[in-house]
């Protein structure tokens, strides 16, 4: 496997450009001052009788006027808030308080649309169960393009108390039809109270509120160029509001509590832009921010022919463009974007953070792929056409940055590309498939693909153009058949000759022209993949047969084999399938699983293999991406007892301790949803924060040192291409690039080099990515190992100037 070392010390950092406006917005300048203005010059409390206080009222009042205004209300009818979520929670609250003081046994159910901002719903049945209230919670469908089932809102809305809908959607941008949800409330005369979360709607779209059939609309000022920490709540006259905070009486003895009178005065300034013809700041036309979105759609559909745009374009604000890439994961796409100064989101800022489907694209109908792996690039209506520009130039250097990858080129033809030799990880989740691949005759071996990442893998070989020697399965499933017979199928003409012969149910080539058999050091004879010539002798990879977890269960050993025999030594790798997990073993309550031939395996395996070679499981529940028999036997009790001497009662024993933490397992799968292959045990070595380098002390912990640390980025390799100044983060020559995806073969040549506990700084983006290896070579006990806390985004001179 090679390492690279990449990017340039002496290139300034490319600008920012911020494409996520729809989780919040860049405060403007004329807001910042009229905020300043507030707290320097009007700080009296609006609530006080004396000039400051009336002219800190006057202000609050102005603002009120300018924001009915914009929304075609009353000033009396708007109440600020600390936001939208706080608006939301009063309007809730206050219909089922009413409700609750004049229960109408007719009505009994509260309905949502499946696409609205998780607040809603959570508010729905949190104050449903505060309050004691027998209601039923409703989601009522969306159809393709994001809008509300009409036939189903007219089917339960004679028993509805409360209608909650959006005006325009956060993660889409789809402006909901309003008019035809206040038809049919008009249409049956309903006296559900209706709540339309206008957030995304604000200076996107035109609202008269009070001349349609809407009681509650809620708004937040941070969405639209003010801070955060202010926003309103419009509500309709006969609109039932009952204080969530009581105390001074503010706001009308609806919203108690001194106002934010900066945040009042800064989202004034905002919307004042918005009414007046000659406003000091830009807002652009509707058709400008079109054009907008047209260069960016040009842009993304010239780098990713196959994407899938989840927007319909003919229904939605034009600001919002979310996509999914067939074959690139959203949080490839997000860290990729990120490194190059591309601000962007996957899905809602609330979720972003979480490897969660979109609940939004799920309930369009999207499949679960292409919803986990969506993108959401949201401008702003103040944007300029030269960020756009910036935001274009930046995709294409992205695109080139993947074209020197396998993520994105035709098959063949990636641009100055090494073929990364050794173990490719691709992970899914909790679960693993592996690459074992040669540089010397471009072939290749897959282990234990899994239908998730089947297009990468595809993807990887035809772009790589390998040929693939075998496609392999350690062990049978319990749940779903292998999907081994499709990559088959669909990678027919990149086989081996012989990989078109007959293999066994697990995918192992049963008559290939130049098969051998190999000697082990418990004198078994096993067969063996021959896969090319070394200095030492010839790598191969052997099949071991180790039932318990199921009864085919095997394990493939990758070595390098001399005169017929593979010393434990030699062995660098051992696929063990869910025969071990990191600080566990695999399940055996399974109707083909057999605890006391796992006992006899995991003893197998031993006698054949060294205590640090390294082990690659099928399922990885707690990042730590391989093991070793060293590490089991400290950590895990379990595999001690099964290791033991070899007696009767030991046997028993650990059958009936296997069975003891097998029962524990169904507990586990209900939270995580699916089955789980074993029970492991996440082993804390250490605090995450006694694991950390902090940013300000980087220069100091790099350069005061005899023997200077090894700096290791661990981003993929096109995060490595588009990285830029290192100088900003305090390192004088870039670091070496070790991507996560390539990580057990870099801890494999750390055991195998005469270095004894080297020290090593560990270096992301975030730092999340680099805590993950931290805690893996902690774990396997290399005790010298590091990660910068808050990674590269908290280590960069800027950040560091602006917080000190």
């Amino acid at each position: 496997m090679s390492y690279h070392v990449v990017g340039d010390t002496n290139r300034g950092s490319s600008t920012q450009v911020y494409f996520d406006c729809n989780a919040t917005t860049p405060v403007l300048p004329g807001a910042i001052k009229a905020a300043t203005h507030a707290m320097t010059a009007l700080y009296g409390n609006p609530s006080s009788s004396h000039s400051s206080g009336l002219q800190a009222r006057s202000l609050l009042e102005s603002t009120r006027e300018i924001a009915a205004q914009l929304v075609g209300a009353n000033p009396e009818q708007i109440i600020f808030t600390s936001g939208a979520t706080e608006a939301i929670q009063l309007a809730i609250f206050s219909v089922l308080k009413a409700c609750k003081n004049k229960p109408d046994n007719r009505a009994t159910k509260l309905l949502y649309g499946a696409t609205e901002h998780k607040v809603v719903p959570e508010a729905l049945r949190h104050w449903t169960k505060i309050l004691n209230l027998p209601y039923e919670v409703v989601e009522l469908p969306v159809d393709h393009k994001g809008q509300i089932s009409i036939e189903t809102l007219q089917e339960e809305l004679p028993q509805a108390v409360l209608l909650c809908t959006m005006a325009v959607n956060n993660e889409t941008g789809v402006i909901q039809n309003l008019a035809a949800i206040e038809n049919v409330l008009l249409s049956i005369a309903s006296s559900a109270f209706w709540l339309v979360d206008s957030v995304q709607a604000l200076g996107k779209i035109s609202l008269n509120l009070n001349s349609s059939r809407i009681d509650y609309a809620t708004f937040s000022g941070h969405k639209l160029y003010a801070p955060k920490g202010i926003g309103f709540l419009y509500n309709k006259k006969n609109a039932p509001v009952i204080p969530l905070i009581v105390g001074g009486g503010q706001e009308k003895n609806f919203r108690s509590g001194t106002e934010n009178l900066p945040g009042i005065a800064a989202l004034g300034f905002v919307l004042k832009q918005l009414v007046m013809p000659n406003s000091e700041v830009t807002f652009q036309s509707n058709e400008q921010l079109v054009f907008f979105r047209g260069k960016l759609l040009s842009e993304l559909k010239a780098i990713f022919p196959n994407i899938i745009f989840n927007t319909p374009f003919d229904t939605s604000v034009p600001t919002t463009i979310n996509f999914s890439v067939p074959g690139l994961s959203g949080g490839e796409l997000l860290d990729l974007f990120d490194t190059a100064g591309l601000r962007v989101s996957g899905g809602s800022a609330c979720n972003s953070s979480k490897t969660l489907s979109s609940h939004v694209l799920l309930a369009m109908g999207k499949k679960t792929s292409v919803s986990a792996s969506s993108i959401r690039l949201s401008f702003g209506p103040c944007t300029t056409l030269d960020e756009i520009e910036r935001g274009c130039d930046i995709l294409r250097e992205c695109a080139t940055a993947l074209n020197k990858t396998y993520l994105l080129n035709n098959e063949g033809t990636i641009e100055n590309a090494e073929l990364e030799e050794g173990i490719l990880q691709f992970r899914s989740g909790a679960t693993n498939s592996w690459i074992m691949t040669s540089q010397l005759t471009r072939s290749c071996i897959i282990i234990d693909p899994c239908i998730e990442v089947v297009e990468r893998i595809e993807h990887y070989v035809k772009n790589q153009n390998l040929r693939i020697l075998a496609i392999l399965d350690t062990h049978g499933h319990a749940d779903h058949d292998s999907i081994r017979p499709l990559l088959h199928k669909n990678l027919d003409s990149y086989f081996n000759e012989d990989g078109h012969n007959q293999c066994s149910s697990l995918g192992w080539p049963t008559n290939m022209k130049n098969a051998y058999r190999v000697t082990l050091e418990n004198q078994e004879s096993v067969p063996a993949i021959p896969i090319h010539s070394t200095v030492h002798g010839e790598l191969v990879l052997l099949q071991l047969q180790t039932p318990g977890h199921t009864d085919d269960s095997q394990t493939f050993l990758l070595g390098v084999q001399k005169s017929g025999r593979l010393h434990k030594e030699d062995i660098h790798f051992a696929f063990s399938g869910d025969m071990i997990l990191s600080g566990g073993l695999g399940r055996t309550n399974f109707v083909t699983s057999n605890s006391a031939e796992l006992y006899h395996s995991l003893r197998k395996l031993q006698s054949v293999i060294g205590p640090n070679t390294l082990l690659c499981p099928s399922h990885d529940y707690d990042n730590s991406f391989c093991t070793n028999y060293s590490t089991e036997i400290k950590l895990n009790p379990l595999m001690r007892l099964a290791l033991n001497a070899e007696t009767v009662d030991n046997k028993n024993d650990f059958i009936t301790k296997k069975a003891e933490i097998d029962a524990t397992l169904a507990e586990l799968e209900k939270n995580f949803q699916g089955i789980v292959c074993g029970v492991t045990k996440s082993i804390k070595t250490r605090e995450d924060l006694a694991l950390m380098i902090n940013p300000t002390q980087i220069n100091q912990y790099l350069y005061n040192k005899k023997m200077r640390p090894l700096v290791i980025d661990v981003s993929e390799r096109q995060e490595a291409l588009v990285s830029k100044n290192w100088n900003s983060i305090g390192l004088r020559q870039p670091p070496l690039n070790v991507p996560l995806s390539n990580l057990i073969n870099f801890i494999q040549k750390l055991f195998v080099s005469n270095k004894s506990n080297p020290e090593i700084l560990f270096i992301c983006r975030s730092g999340e990515r680099s805590l993950q290896a931290v805690k893996s070579l902690r774990r396997l006990g290399f005790a010298n190992v590091w990660n910068l806390s808050g990674g590269i985004a908290l280590a960069s001179c800027d950040y560091l100037l602006n917080i000190a």
